[in-house]
């Protein structure tokens, strides 16, 4: 004796398959990120001096360029 699926339950089942598939990726995501702090934006970022490592705006630093590369140094260092 051979079990035989009809055709509707056949199309029915591929019918709901994908969509209940992406929901249950879409709710193991969910789970997954929903405890993650995101970092806040930079307002004052700062830079370090490349020689002391004294921290301060970018606009108290002084820029020199090596070679394609930024480095930032203080006002003492400068």
């Amino acid at each position: 004796m051979n079990p035989v699926v009809s055709p509707d339950v056949l199309g029915w089942f591929f019918a709901w398959a994908p969509l209940v598939v992406g929901l249950a990726i879409y709710v193991v995501v969910w789970l997954a990120k929903r405890d993650e702090v995101t970092a806040p934006a930079a307002l004052g970022a700062t830079f370090a001096c490349s020689k002391c490592g004294r921290r301060g705006s970018r606009e108290h630093m002084v820029p020199q360029v090596h070679d394609g590369a930024v480095s930032y140094y203080c006002a003492q260092c400068a």
